[in-house]
């Protein structure tokens, strides 16, 4: 069954997308869309039998909006680091993420509190890094903007 495709249509009648045919069944159980044309194919439950439709048409389109942001993960951290500590400026070493100011001490998720940090680095952060000007400098802590290339 889920390898056939049905076309929904926009409440206007436009089309909007194809999905499995198990999608296209649960709208309209659901009520959220109608049939607008069958098929030679039946499902048949226990209880009850109806054609496979076609083409559906939903009820109500709600459009998503694109949002114009860049995911918070710890891919994309690494990416806008550059895939370099920013406590030793060291690359290719196995990276994690840090809060720059700790959790424990009211600092948030965000990305100006998110640096990419080797492990070696992170046990010496508290005693060395935060001593030394510049380290972690907040010059590499921004939001990335959504026209550079990213992923998820």
């Amino acid at each position: 069954m889920d390898e056939v495709a049905v076309l929904v249509l926009k409440p206007y009648l436009r089309a909007a997308a194809f999905h499995h045919a198990r999608r296209a069944i649960t709208l309209l159980l659901a009520g959220k869309a109608e049939s607008v044309e069958g098929s030679p194919r039946v499902i048949r439950s226990p209880s009850r039998a109806f054609p496979l439709p076609a083409v559906i048409r939903l009820a109500v389109y709600i459009r998503k909006p694109f949002l114009d942001r860049v995911a918070f993960n710890k891919k994309n951290i690494l990416r806008r680091d550059g895939y370099t500590c920013q406590y030793c400026n060291r690359r290719g070493e196995r990276l994690t993420v840090d809060h720059v100011l700790p959790r424990s001490r009211g600092g948030d998720t965000t990305w100006t509190n998110v640096v990419a940090a080797a492990c070696a680095a992170i046990s010496r952060k508290a005693t060395d890094c935060r001593k030394r000007p510049g380290c972690g400098s907040s010059a590499s802590r921004s939001i990335p903007s959504s026209s550079s290339p990213r992923t998820c």
